[in-house]
């Protein structure tokens, strides 16, 4: 806590592809792991009720997902947000919970971790900060969590379970280093 006794503690808001692939991939403990610190301080991990929503229509189980906090969508300044995330990138009811995460994290002052290009370009646009799953991997790499070849193998897990990424398998570490994440 800081004097004023607003918390200094990152918080990350996930979308539900990375967590979809986590999980089909059965690396989704490891990649909670990861995003438990930043930069050796301790990291809030959320993700929303719509979110938790969307896994479960996949048919995949959330039990693993103890990592992360679940937080809904319906303080009066977060269903604000909400309808203007969702002119922005709710084209698609697949992105009904980008909507909720980007709205979450714009009133809490969070970073929103969603993998799709296009969400991630709106709300980059409105300058809301936004990362990928790879961001979040390669600041593991930097702080030293995970060495360089298992950060590779769970990308290669990810890609495995249909994450769509810029790069093929073993192209991660290359990629992260043209990057300049690495």
């Amino acid at each position: 806590m800081t004097e004023s006794g607003l918390s200094t503690q990152r918080t990350l808001v996930w979308d539900t592809s990375p967590l979809l692939h986590a999980i089909k991939a059965d690396v989704i403990d490891r990649l909670g792991e990861l995003a438990a610190t930043w930069h050796g301080a301790a990291q809030r991990n959320v993700t929303t009720a719509a979110v938790i929503s969307e896994i479960a229509f996949h048919g995949l189980s959330t039990s693993d997902l103890a990592w992360l906090e679940v937080v809904h969508v319906d303080d009066l300044a977060e269903l604000d947000a909400l309808v203007r995330w969702m002119q922005l990138v709710s084209g698609q009811k697949s992105n009904h919970g980008e909507a909720t995460v980007l709205a979450w994290a714009e009133v809490h002052g969070a970073t929103s971790v969603i993998d799709d290009s296009d969400a991630r370009g709106a709300a980059q646009k409105a300058g809301q900060p936004v990362q990928g799953s790879l961001r979040v991997i390669s600041d593991a790499v930097q702080d030293g969590a995970i060495s360089e070849y298992a950060a590779s193998a769970l990308v290669d897990a990810l890609l495995a379970s249909g994450a769509r990424y810029p790069f093929g398998q073993g192209g991660f570490i290359a990629w992260a280093t043209t990057m300049k994440l690495l």
